[in-house]
């Protein structure tokens, strides 16, 4: 009897803990789905366009499709494609509807993936390819969809459970203003979505562009005095890998994407994104061991593609306190590129609104970010680099 009952209690009890569990994980995608890391990207992208909202997540690191999904709502006339790198051009910067595709091409054939699958619905007049150079390296990846694309944003797996209770860990999940309808980032006056861009204000603006949220922190970043990146060349890994040759048959992907937009009847202007200036005068110093980027701009000009080369930034501003680390610059160093390529290009010229630029050139000089009406705070020297931080 005895036995009996004590079985009955193991189940009874197992079946509790079991609905327990269940009922916890639920409320916890409710809440997931509140703060906007449990939705769609059809549905992130339309409380985003809703809300004016910052969207930065923590959970669902999938911009390839929440980026497809943005571009199929906004339809833009100008596109700018490539990787991070391309993320500091401003829609305000144009005089047409424009969109950053940045992070939807972290490889050629990526970027090609991109272009197809975003030409099924809109055609834009005009796309802004940015050139990374490690994209031309036989050791990095060439991949068309990088694991992350299984992602779906209301996907239930351990992974997704494993990083809520990361995030749990590192005090970064609740907030009550989830509960009150407040969801604000904390650096602008932009509503929040996800939790990147609730705690640390880093996201997505509704133009595809980026915020950097720990510009306006106290704390060093991982990349302060460009430690970081720093550390990648002379280890010669993540990105800063060595050769001498570039991987020959990354033309022929450049060449099919290019043949594309050709066929499409698309206008393009490529550019190569710009180093900080202490990265490349110490890419510089190691001579051989990054040959292969001098000899991808001579083989750009003999395969007869017309580029303009940000690479060495001395070109145009040779200032360390524009850039947000060590290979990505920020807003007023790409309104520097932006205008300089408007005035060489006569395909470029009629979308760029040059007395904006002009403007913030001229204000703001020796600053990484250019919305400053975004924010109430003040940028700081986040980079220690003894930079002098206002606006002028």
């Amino acid at each position: 009897m005895n036995r009996t009952m004590t079985y009955r209690d193991f189940v009874w009890w197992f079946f509790c803990v079991i609905t327990l569990l269940c009922l916890l994980a639920m409320c916890i995608l409710i809440y997931c789905s509140r703060i906007g890391e449990h939705n769609s990207f059809e549905r992130i992208v339309e409380l985003q366009l809703e809300q004016n909202a910052l969207y930065g997540t923590g959970l669902n690191e999938n911009v390839f499709d929440y980026k497809l999904e943005l571009y199929k709502k906004r339809r833009p006339e100008i596109l700018a494609l490539g990787s991070s790198r391309v993320l500091q051009l401003r829609e305000e910067f144009f005089t047409e509807s424009f969109m950053s595709g940045g992070n939807t091409m972290n490889t050629l054939n990526e970027g090609m993936d991109f272009l197809e699958s975003a030409f099924m619905f809109h055609r834009p007049k005009l796309v802004i390819l940015g050139l990374d150079f490690w994209w031309f390296h036989a050791q990095f990846p060439n991949f068309t969809k990088g694991e992350y694309r299984t992602i779906t944003g209301r996907q239930i797996s351990s992974t997704k459970f494993k990083d809520i209770f990361a995030q749990l860990f590192r005090g970064q999940f609740f907030t009550p203003g989830a509960f009150a309808g407040i969801l604000q980032s904390p650096y602008t006056t932009h509503n929040a979505l996800g939790l990147n861009a609730i705690f640390n204000g880093r996201g997505f603006l509704k133009d595809g562009s980026y915020v950097y949220g720990e510009i306006f922190a106290d704390t060093p970043t991982q990349d302060a005095c460009f430690a970081n990146t720093l550390w990648r060349i002379e280890q010669g890994n993540q990105r800063f890998e060595y050769a001498q040759h570039i991987a020959q048959e990354r033309l022929a992907s450049l060449h099919k994407i290019l043949q594309f937009l050709q066929k499409e009847q698309i206008q393009v202007v490529i550019f190569i994104p710009p180093l900080a200036p202490t990265i490349y005068e110490t890419l510089q110093e190691h001579g051989e061991d990054y040959a292969y980027i001098d000899e991808l701009f001579e083989m750009l000009k003999k395969e007869g593609i017309q580029f303009y080369n940000y690479h060495n930034p001395a070109v145009l501003n040779n200032d360390n306190c524009e850039f947000i680390d060590g290979f990505h610059g920020g807003d007023v160093f790409y309104a520097r590129i932006l205008r300089d390529m408007a005035d060489k290009d006569s395909k470029l010229s009629p979308y760029v609104k040059r007395a904006y630029l002009d403007d913030i050139i001229a204000r703001l000089s020796g600053m990484a970010f250019s919305q400053v009406d975004t924010s109430p705070l003040k940028e700081r020297d986040f980079l220690k680099l003894g930079c002098r931080k206002w606006s002028k």
